[in-house]
Order: structure tokens, then sequence, then C-alpha cells
């Protein structure tokens, strides 16, 4: 049987071929969005690699600085004598440096020659260590000392003396301790923007430490004197940075001399150190990853059971976006 074609023009010719060209638009389109989700998750899948190696790089870049630090820190309490201060060469940052310029003559990767990295060592116990909210013999009642000074810390910020209460009775009660003072956002009452104030003045160190009058910053400085006024701190650092402090008496001294009130708990202020920082920022064009390592130093006499000088007490690592 013959078949018979539609003219040209027929009514029924054009929805044939208006119904063609939808489904090819169709399948066009289908096809479009099926290559462009391949193409997004080859992409993710590379971002994830490429993530992966500069995180892996960054955080080997960490532990060289923190061996390097931990050399320094040592090397320190062998030719130094007793006191710990900012003027010494622990206290000198690694400003913002070229990767390749450590390694000069030596073949790097491509992605290895654009990076800079920045490093700095700072006194752990020139902040104050959350966990002396909480007698360390017991572990069952608030630290008065401790506990006062926290208190004097927040007022300075403008805070309320009260969320020192809550948070030592919370430790008291749970039996938890501090690994890092971010988990303060877990307290009611700690704001974001108090959190933030109070980030460079805490930490969370694995024992009861003093804080170190030679390193300590001025709202610090004024928590564990409860007498001392700004102007009496900004006097104290001035003085402190032309001459560490030597001694404990020594200290007692010079509050006297300033006209401070208070000269504080003995057993809350010293002027040497066991705890310390190491903190280092990789950069990458698009991001910064930055870790932290708390380095404990035993003096020469009293070394740790691996015959160490030192060793990391714990380590953090984080990123953020370069912008």
């Amino acid at each position: 049987m013959r078949r018979m074609h539609l003219p040209t023009g027929h009514p029924h010719a054009l929805a044939q071929r208006g119904s063609a060209t939808l489904t090819a638009m169709i399948v066009m389109v289908l096809s479009t969005m099926i290559l462009s989700g391949l193409i997004w998750q080859q992409h993710l899948a590379m971002r994830q690699l490429e993530y992966q190696r500069d995180r892996r790089q960054a955080e080997w870049l960490h532990v060289a600085a923190t061996d390097f630090a931990r050399f320094i820190l040592a090397e320190n309490s062998k030719t130094t004598s007793a006191e710990d201060s900012l003027t010494e060469a622990w206290a000198i940052p690694l400003n913002n440096t070229k990767v390749s310029d450590f390694l000069r003559g030596v073949d790097i990767p491509q992605e290895l020659s654009h990076l800079t990295m920045m490093g700095q060592v700072t006194d752990a116990q020139g902040r104050f260590n959350l966990n002396n909210l909480v007698d360390q013999e017991t572990g069952r009642r608030i630290d008065p000392d401790g506990l006062m000074t926290f208190q004097n810390l927040l007022t300075n910020l403008g805070a309320d003396r009260s969320l020192g209460n809550q948070v030592a009775n919370t430790l008291v009660q749970t039996g938890i301790r501090f690994t890092d003072p971010g988990q303060l956002d877990g307290f009611e009452g700690f704001t974001p923007m108090l959190r933030q104030r109070l980030r460079p003045l805490l930490t969370a160190l694995p024992e009861r430490t003093n804080i170190n009058a030679n390193t300590a910053s001025s709202d610090v400085l004024r928590a564990a004197f409860q007498g001392m006024s700004a102007s009496q701190a900004a006097n104290f650092i001035t003085e402190r940075t032309r001459m560490p402090i030597k001694t404990v008496a020594e200290l007692k001294t010079r509050l006297a001399n300033l006209g401070v009130n208070s000269a504080g708990d003995p057993r809350m202020v010293d002027v040497k150190t066991m705890f310390f920082i190491a903190r280092t920022e990789v950069r990458f064009p698009e991001s910064i990853y930055v870790g932290e390592s708390i380095i404990q130093r035993s003096t020469p006499g009293a070394m740790s059971y691996n015959r160490s000088l030192t060793q990391i007490v714990s380590t953090r690592f984080f990123s953020t976006i370069n912008e």
C-alpha cells in the first residue's frame, strides 16, 4: 500500500515537526544537565583532592615549625636564667615568609612555590587557665583564687561576674575539664562577642598553672592583681619590657613601687613558664590553615619520662577562607 505524504503546510505535518523539535530540545536539555552534573562532580572530586593535599602539606609544615619551637625552648631552658620573658628568643615571631625561602636550591612542587607561612610562640601562662577554677587536689570544689581571677577578668571586660560561678560550678558538678577555651560557647551568657574578647586571654592546660607576670597582658594582670588600674598595668608592662622580673619577691617590690594595693596571691602568679603555644598559619591562594600546639617544657633537672625537655600536650588544626 502506497504511503500518503501530507503537504508541507498541512496542519498534521506541522504538528509532527513541532513534536520532533520539542523532543529534540528535551533530549538536548537532559543531556546538558547530565553532562553538567558529571562535570560538577568531577570538579568537586578534584577540589576535595586539592583540599586534602593542601591540608596535609600545611600539617607537615606545622609539625616542622613546632619541632623548631621545641628546640628553641629547650635551648632557652639550658642557657638562660629561671625567668621567662618576651625578650627571649622563643618570643621572636616568624613574619609572613615564603616557604620556598626555606628551601633554596631544592626542587619543590609548583603548588608550594607561592605558599607563605607565619609562626609565633606565645606563653600559655600569660593567659588565665580555665582549669584553675577547680581545686586540682580534690577536683571536687571550686578554687577560690582561680574563681576570683576569672571573675575579675570578666568584670574588666564589662561582663557579668556571676558567669564565673556558673562555669566553676559546672566543672565541679560534672568533673569535666576544658581542653580548649572555645568550649565556653556551651555556657549560657557567653555571647559570641564576649568569647571573641576572651579568646586571647584564656587557655586550657592539663594542670594548675600560675600566671607569668613577665608575659601577661594588661587585662590578665589586672585580673590577677585586683587593685591594679589600667594605667598601673601599662606602667608595669613598660618597666618589665625594659627589665624583666627575675623573682616573685622582685615582683612584689615592683607592684608596691607602682602603688598597687593588692599584691595578689603568690600561688597564682610567677615569673617563669612551663607551657607554651606554637601557632602557624599556612596561606594558600584560597584558604588559610591554622595549627596550634601546646608545648610543655620541663626544667633540665626534671626531664620527662622520655628524657626530652619538651613534649606536645595537644594540637588542634583548622582552616579558614583566605579573603
